[in-house]
């Protein structure tokens, strides 16, 4: 699917790009992952793997693909962090200007960091490109999954109402392509008061925040959801939401945005959250506190 006018474009601009392999006992299907990460037409790739302490024989497999795939890393962990806490220490190890996240069950195709290299080379004010997905589903099927709301949007304000309202396919982003100085600006991905519950959502808030998403229409990866897939063990509870949304609260507070930009996000979460207005009391507060 690489074109001549994707080469072009990147051809004056030659970032490293780091793929980050956050991985927990994947070792039944991490290798075609990693078969895809090698396949790719970008020269300039670092692979960089985070065995969070797997009890199978992900450890083995990644080590042999390691031993025949000399731009690879593998870190090792002594003990297990849970993807959160996997990811961001292999966002903090990453040596590229460019990142993106390679989970154990996606599968990239041949020329995914190139066109998404390209797509960021061509639009200095963007901090993420993506594509859309397909999504196989344990029974074989498989879905189109596009997310087309965040196009063209040149403000925090719009990005984030967008994300705050949190459309069916918000999470295609997080197989995107971010500049390094995005996660060092945002911070990496912070729990919420349940944990890892959906934090990418507050870490695809964030970045939105930030800078433009630059998306690419064409399906560049695949994720092959599995019986161990951690988003199928989420029970996506009362409780859960709401820790969520208080978390992106949190979120937008610490962005760079404006303060008039802020209470209007903060309000429109709030609304979210409960149905209603923030009170008038939090509305003082929050102008005290230049929010």
């Amino acid at each position: 699917m690489g074109s001549d006018q994707s080469r072009a474009d990147a051809a004056e601009w030659a970032p490293l790009v780091t793929a980050l392999v956050p991985t927990y006992n994947g070792a039944s299907f991490i290798l075609r992952t990693l078969e895809s990460l090698a396949a790719q037409t970008w020269p300039h790739l670092e692979i960089l793997i985070g065995d969070d302490r797997s009890t199978d024989d992900t450890l083995d497999v990644v080590r042999r693909f390691a031993g025949i795939s000399p731009n690879t890393r593998i870190v090792e962990r002594d003990v297990n962090l849970g993807w959160l806490r996997n990811s961001n220490d292999l966002m903090d190890r990453a040596e590229g200007e460019l990142m993106f996240f390679a989970f154990h069950d996606d599968v990239v195709a041949p020329d995914y960091v190139e066109e998404l290299v390209a797509a960021l080379g061509r639009n200095e004010r963007a901090v993420l490109a993506f594509s859309d997905m397909e999504v196989r589903e344990l029974d074989g099927t498989t879905t189109l999954h596009v997310l087309d709301e965040v196009e063209g949007l040149r403000t925090g304000l719009q990005r984030g109402r967008v994300m705050v309202d949190r459309p069916g396919n918000w999470w295609v982003p997080n197989r995107g392509l971010f500049r390094s100085s995005a996660f060092a600006e945002v911070g990496g991905i912070h729990p919420n008061d349940e944990g890892e519950y959906s934090a990418d959502w507050t870490w695809l808030l964030g970045l939105s925040l930030i800078g433009e998403f630059v998306r690419v229409p064409e399906v560049l990866c695949t994720k092959h959801y599995t019986a161990g897939s951690i988003s199928k063990k989420w029970r996506h509870d009362d409780d859960q939401l709401l820790a969520l949304r208080k978390s992106g609260i949190a979120e937008i507070r610490r962005s760079r945005l404006d303060p008039v930009s802020k209470f209007l996000l903060i309000s429109r979460l709030w609304r979210r959250m409960y149905g209603r207005r923030l009170p008038s009391g939090v509305k003082r507060a929050a102008r005290r506190l230049g929010l």
